[in-house]
Order: structure tokens, then sequence, then C-alpha cells
């Protein structure tokens, strides 16, 4: 966990800070493009998934537990290898249609930059299967580490180019590509030295009844993919690039971006890599009394960053586009608090799909992507009528329903203890801070940075009062309290995380 908080909060920084050069430095044009390319990712993931992803998160850590070695070493062996081979076969494809189904997206003219993007794609996918591993082993100083190193690259790349005055789409592509490069080698020679058992790993050291207990779990997970990318709201850059241009890609794509950055530092997220093996190996005469503590603590421990900045965006959306950004995208400016309410209310989709995965309810998680249909119509319904807005609505909206939809079926374990409190706290709190913000923006004659700096300050005292309110549990506090014995627990007890 000090490893994957210390290096986290340097990758989110070195991102944001290179998002801002990217947004300053790059055209309207070239930044709606780069991101509908990075909007292929989703769907080269789920068309070649055959849910290899998720047997490694689900089973790594199960056979690591059982100090079954050889067996875990062999699976991420055979995933990588079937990731790398799926990944060749799909890009085939596309390079082979290209002239009929790029005309659609407007990605026609965009060949030779896709050809440097597949590059960056098999990287990719690489590093996701190497990560999964390391983080099963434990390792996330590496794992973690190197996600902080591709953010740094990036971020000196686009200042490179953005002080040469060049920082183009083809610049940005070989940037990125450049870094996932880096990191892929740096991966597979730490996993080769700490992951990979000194005996030869034997062809295939499963059972015939452990293959198919993978293959049934594999087999749900890649139709499960295929539901999913229906609900990936970067598919809504498709949808936004033929109905209306690419430009419109970019300010969609600008604000679904800081939205995303905000959830990366939610602390599910920033933890996930440790969370998850933990979690999938709580005893199963444990689980009743275990999982819905765990499901309240990683909920509210989410919600008490998530619900803040939300309230944040929502009062000073204007003043953030206006100075952070130069003003770029500043007339869909309320789409960020728009995009930000939806994620407030689908917090709750990694507890609950933690929760579902545990009890191996692949088939529900399958079936709850019938709700990417919904996400399908609406979109093609509102994005005429209500342009950008319509989008966000019919993809969060949709988010929503399919979380609701799963956790109905594992709410007897994916029980949330104390939600009438975080309720009460949420609506006591952030109102309180909504009517001092408009009566701080009401002042007449304040430039932007004044106007944040004031309402900064604010946000700062709610918020610390905040985090010591019932907004989290005394179950939540032991638990912490548990966990962080160390120098970091006086900081905790400051803050108030820890009585």
């Amino acid at each position: 966990m000090f490893h994957t908080a210390a290096f986290r909060a340097i990758s989110q920084g070195a991102t944001i800070i290179g998002f801002i050069v990217m947004v300053r430095g790059m055209s309207e044009h070239d930044f709606g493009v780069l991101h509908l390319l990075y909007a292929t990712i989703p769907l080269i993931s789920a068309s070649a998934s055959f849910g290899l992803e998720h047997v490694l998160k689900r089973f790594q850590p199960e056979y690591l537990s059982q100090n079954r070695r050889p067996m875990a070493a062999w699976l991420v062996k055979f995933v990588g290898r079937a990731r790398f081979g799926s990944n060749v076969v799909v890009l085939g494809l596309i390079f082979a249609s290209w002239h009929v189904i790029t005309p659609l997206v407007k990605l026609e003219p965009f060949r030779n930059e896709f050809v440097l993007f597949s590059a960056l794609i098999l990287f990719f996918f690489q590093i996701r299967v190497l990560d999964i591993s390391l983080s099963s082993h434990m390792l996330q100083k590496y794992s973690v580490g190197m996600q902080a190193g591709v953010a740094i690259i990036k971020l000196s790349s686009y200042t490179a180019f953005a002080l040469l005055g060049d920082l183009s789409l083809q610049n940005a592509i070989l940037s990125d590509t450049l870094a996932y490069g880096l990191a892929y080698c740096a991966l597979y020679i730490v996993h080769r030295r700490l992951c990979t058992p000194a005996s030869k790993v034997l062809s295939s050291p499963l059972s015939s009844e452990e293959r198919k207990r993978l293959f049934r779990y594999g087999l749900y997970y890649n139709f499960n993919d295929a539901g999913t990318l229906t609900l990936n709201a970067k598919m809504d850059n498709f949808f936004i690039a033929s109905i209306i241009d690419t430009f419109a890609v970019g300010i969609y794509s600008f604000y679904m971006r800081l939205s995303n950055m905000v959830r990366s530092i939610l602390p599910i997220n920033m933890f996930i890599n440790v969370v998850r093996p933990v979690f999938f190996a709580i005893p199963n005469e444990k689980s009743t009394e275990r999982i819905p503590r765990y499901f309240t603590l990683l909920l509210n421990t989410s919600l008490v960053v998530q619900i803040p900045l939300t309230a944040f965006a929502l009062s000073f959306h204007e003043e953030i586009v206006l100075f952070v950004f130069g003003g770029k995208f500043h007339s869909q400016s309320w789409l960020l608090p728009m995009v930000m309410l939806f994620a407030t209310l689908n917090t709750i989709g990694p507890p609950v799909l933690l929760a579902a995965q545990y009890a191996e309810k692949a088939a529900i998680i399958l079936i709850s992507k019938i709700f990417g249909i919904y996400n399908i119509i609406v979109l093609l319904a509102l994005i005429p009528m209500l342009g950008l807005y319509g989008a966000a609505l019919a993809s969060g909206s949709a988010a929503v329903l399919k979380n609701l939809f799963i956790w109905w079926h594992v709410r007897h374990i994916a029980h949330w203890k104390n939600w009438y409190s975080v309720i009460l706290a949420t609506a006591g709190y952030w109102g309180i801070f909504f009517v001092l913000a408009l009566i701080i923006k009401s002042a007449d004659g304040w430039p932007p940075l004044a106007t944040l700096a004031a309402g900064g300050m604010l946000w700062v005292v709610i918020f610390l009062a905040f985090l010591r309110s019932q907004a989290l549990s005394e179950s939540d506090r032991e638990i912490l309290g548990g966990v962080m014995r160390g120098r970091e627990r006086r900081i905790l007890q400051r803050l108030g995380l820890v009585s």
C-alpha cells in the first residue's frame, strides 16, 4: 500500500500536468483524433478478450495463496501469449477493412498514424498482463512504479514538443509509444527475475477439471467484455464522430478525461491491485462477515473523495476551465459537473463488481451488459437532440442501471451498512459549501484565479470536517486503524480517519 500510494501520487501528478500541457499545446482537431484513436483500445480489448485477463486476475492470487507457483507462472505465460496473438489478428482485420469501416467514424485519413498507434496497443496489453501478475505477487512497487515512469516520460515528451511548438498528433503518439515500449521492457525483466520459478514451467500443470473451471470462467467473460464495450464511455467517441465531428470528440474526451482523472485517485482505484488479491483470498466460511464490512469500507472511502470533488466541480467548473486550461472547450463547461455527478452515482460499481466476481457471478455480470443496448439506443436518440450532453446522459445512466442490476443479485453480501449517514452528511456539509460558493461567485470583478483560490480554501475547511463526520463508519475507522499502524497512522488520526 505504501508503494502504491507513493507511486500513484507521482503518476497522478505527472498525468495531470501532462494533460494540461497536451490540452494547451495541441490543436482541438488533433486532440480529438488522438482520443478517437485511444477509443480503439477498448474495442480491441473486447473483441480479442476471450476472458484472458479476468481469468488471470481471479485465479493467479488463488494459486499463489495455495503455493502452487508453477500453475501461476504457466497461467501468466499462457495469457500473455494468447493476448498478443489475438491482438495481432484483430489489428490485421482492421487494416484489411480500413477503407470500409473508418469512413463511418472519420478516421480514414489517419492510416499512417494508426500504424504507429498499433505498436502502442501491443505494448499496452502486454504491460497489463505483467501488471496483473506483479500485483498478484504483491510487487506493486514495480508495477505501479512503472506506471509513474510512463506518466513522467509522457510529460517530458509533451513538454519538449510543446516548447518546440510541435505537439502534433504524430508526436503525441510517438511520445506515448516510446513510454509504453520502455515500460514493457522494464516490467518484462522484473517479472522474469522475480515471478518466474527457477524450475522449468510445465506445458500445462493444470488438471483437466481445473482447465474446465478456467475455461468456463473465461468464456463468460469473453461475452461479458463484448457487452462491456457498449457501456464504455470511450465508445461514445465513435458515435459523436459519426453524428457530429472529431472536434466534438475532443470536447467530450476533455471532460470525460477530467472525470476519469478524479476517479483514478479514489482509494479503491488507487489500491485496486492490492485490494483485489486480498479480496479474492477471503475464505468462504468468513465471507458473510467480512465482505459487507469491506464493501462498506471501499465504498465509503471512495465517496469521501468523490463527493467533495464533485461539489467543487459543480460550483467552479467555469473557473477551472478558464484558468487551468486557458479557456479551451470553455463553451461546454457544464459537461464537467454532469459527468462528475454520474461518476459519483457510479462509485458503487467497483465494490459491487468485486463482490460479484468473488461470488463467481459471471453470468449475472454478463446479463448486466444488456444495458449496453439501452446505451446505444439512447445515444442515437439524444446526441442529435442534446449533443454532447445527450451522450453524457446516455452513458452515465446506462452505467448506473448496470451497477444497480449487479448489486441486486449480490445484495446479500454487498451490503452498504451506513448509507443513511453518508447521505445526511453529504447533504449537510456540501449543501453549506454550495451556498457559500454561490456567494463567492456573486462577487463582481473577481478574476478566475481569485475565485478558485477563495473556493479552494472554503473547500479544504468543509472537506476536513466531512472526513470526521459519519460519512465513515466506526467499522471503516477500525479497519483503517488495523491496517495503518506505522508513521502514517498519526496523519490519519489528525485527519480524523482513525480514532
